[in-house]
């Protein structure tokens, strides 16, 4: 894994970059969307570089993206909801290492440390449920690392039906039956903590 300085230094951080944003979403979309073309495209190297940017925090990525009000968050949607895509067709063939499970790590974060609240309404609803439904889907996919990557993705997003949802795929998915039990404890321990962060400020 890389340290916190190498990752402060990649080239996509020190790009100074001028973009539409119309564009940029409509081309995250088509390249999500097309993702099983990628392989005859790219090295395996130029792949990773290419999803770091993506998934990193730098201007054009789909973390700084998807909260772009200057979008509107119907173009921003169909982003996430084109994600679906990426796992069927790319990710469960190719993870590039850790990228694939931790793909949602940086876009579901917001809500693990009480950023976005679903009690707000508004985007931090709207998106989260966007979010738990493309998840959803992949959990559909005959690829454990689909199915991994959607499962560790649910238990940063804190969506309020993620568990109802997960027992009813019980007799689908392996495992599926401690990782409820898990989770379930999991989120009683975070929205206590969520709470008192609340209540001290």
């Amino acid at each position: 894994m890389p340290t916190s300085e190498e990752r402060a230094n990649r080239w996509y951080y020190c790009t100074n970059a001028v973009f539409d944003l119309h564009r940029l979403s409509s081309h995250y979309v088509r390249l999500f969307s097309e993702s099983a073309r990628l392989r005859g495209m790219f090295s395996k190297s130029q792949l990773e570089q290419g999803f770091s940017a993506i998934s990193s925090g730098c201007s054009f990525s789909v973390k700084k993206l998807i909260w772009n009000t200057d979008l509107t968050f119907e173009h921003r949607e169909q982003v996430v909801k084109a994600m679906f895509y990426l796992f069927r067709d790319f990710f469960s063939v190719e993870p590039l290492g850790y990228r694939a499970n931790g793909w949602w790590d940086g876009l579901c974060f917001v809500w693990e440390i009480g950023q976005r609240q679903r009690s707000r309404g508004g985007e931090d609803l709207a998106m989260q449920d966007v979010m738990f439904t493309t998840m959803s889907e992949i959990l559909s996919i005959d690829s454990d690392e689909c199915r991994n990557a959607a499962l560790h993705g649910l238990s940063h997003l804190h969506h309020p039906a993620t568990l109802e949802h997960l027992r009813r795929q019980r007799s689908t998915i392996s495992d599926l039956e401690t990782w409820c039990n898990e989770y379930h404890a999991e989120e009683a321990a975070w929205a206590d903590r969520i709470r008192k962060r609340s209540s001290s400020h």
